[in-house]
């Protein structure tokens, strides 16, 4: 399951002539043209884990869905209560199939008369078709923003300091919450997320504001010093939170359970979804046959896709592995089968090497 690369891809970023100007490297991740990094990749690493950084988020699409019946429609459609939330909050949630695969993971934030979905750039255009392709009898009209709409992540245990002072006033606090706020001159919507096991906000606006907002951040760089983050620090960060990611982690044949989403993902509440009775045939068996699991990593840096040997026997693969400078080790993400996910487990990685199955995440911040 290796992260789809294209140094050809289409989508690029409002700020791409910025990111030129201060020495970016440019790669292509699942869709998306994105700066792979701008200085030192250990060094961006430690600047979030240290102050804040600032990352490009042109892998991400936002979608709307509109219209009377909207609200209760996306209940109906994804794996996660949408029908609780009033405006200014979210969920996390997956678009499934009738085979409980996941067709896309996504944000739903509720909006005074619209719900905002956030997906990843590979899954846009199927999440958009298959919501569509439901639509029969209801009131509801589902569009993609994604050549309106930009984003960018600011993250780091100053990330709060950092936009407080380019103006942002008051901030969401609870996780998925969001509000709009001013930077400069532009209206930005502040989503709560961390996806580095720090602190953490997107910032959402449409693509005219773009360099407003970076420079409202720019000037913000008396009060805290942050750095512009590339995607290789990026991927190296989530991957120490034990994030996966849609494209590199999960795709299509991946049930939510295996990817340990059921506490973020799920509600076994909720009433009928589309996918919901292979979901809760899982639950009633009490598991899955393979899991997301975390390993560290010895000899060579392995390749997405190498496979977990134990035994003579193929028991997993991987499907993320980096150099972490926070742990100064390399560290691995990848899929196990259950009866082999004891931490201390040793296996062999294709190719040489080995790894050893850890609890995630790989980094928690001191609190």
């Amino acid at each position: 399951m290796a992260e789809r690369l294209d140094v050809s891809a289409e989508r690029r970023s409002p700020l791409e002539a910025t990111y030129q100007s201060l020495g970016a490297r440019f790669t292509g991740v699942r869709g998306a043209r994105l700066p792979e990094r701008f200085s030192d990749t250990a060094d961006e690493c430690r600047a979030v884990r240290s102050a804040a950084g600032v990352i490009d988020r042109s892998d991400r699409v936002h979608l709307t869905a509109s219209g009377p019946d909207a609200k209760a429609f996306l209940h109906r459609m994804l794996s996660n209560d949408v029908a609780r939330l009033a405006a200014g909050q979210g969920c996390y949630a997956t678009l499934l199939n009738p085979q409980g695969h996941m067709l896309a993971d996504l944000y739903a934030l509720q909006m005074d008369d619209h719900l905002l979905l956030e997906t990843d750039v590979s899954a846009a255009a199927r999440a958009r078709e298959w919501l569509e392709r439901y639509t029969i009898a209801d009131d509801v009209t589902v569009e993609d923003r994604g050549a309106q709409m930009a984003a960018l992540g600011v993250e780091g245990p100053q990330a709060t300091k950092l936009l407080a002072a380019a103006g942002a006033g008051a901030l969401p606090g609870a996780e998925l919450d969001h509000a709009w706020v001013k930077l400069g001159e532009a209206a930005a919507l502040v989503l709560r997320v961390g996806e580095t096991g720090e602190e953490g906000y997107r910032l959402i606006f449409v693509v005219e504001y773009a360099q407003n907002i970076w420079d409202a951040l720019v000037a913000a760089r008396a009060a805290v010093a942050w750095k512009p983050v590339g995607h290789a620090a990026w991927n190296i960060l989530r991957t120490e939170a034990g994030l996966p990611w849609y494209g590199a982690d999960m795709d299509e044949r991946t049930l939510p359970p295996e990817a340990a989403l059921e506490a973020r993902a799920i509600s076994y509440t909720k009433g009928c979804y589309v996918g919901q009775e292979i979901i809760e045939r899982i639950r009633s068996r009490g598991h899955v046959n393979r899991r997301l699991a975390g390993f560290h990593v010895s000899g060579p840096l392995p390749a997405a896709g190498a496979k977990l040997v134990r035994g003579g026997q193929e028991v997993g693969v991987l499907t993320t592995a980096v150099e972490s400078p926070t742990l100064g080790r390399a560290i691995a993400l990848g899929y196990l089968r259950r009866e082999h996910l004891a931490a201390g487990t040793r296996l062999e990685v294709e190719g040489g090497g080995g790894a050893e199955v850890v609890e995630l995440p790989f980094y928690r911040r001191a609190s």
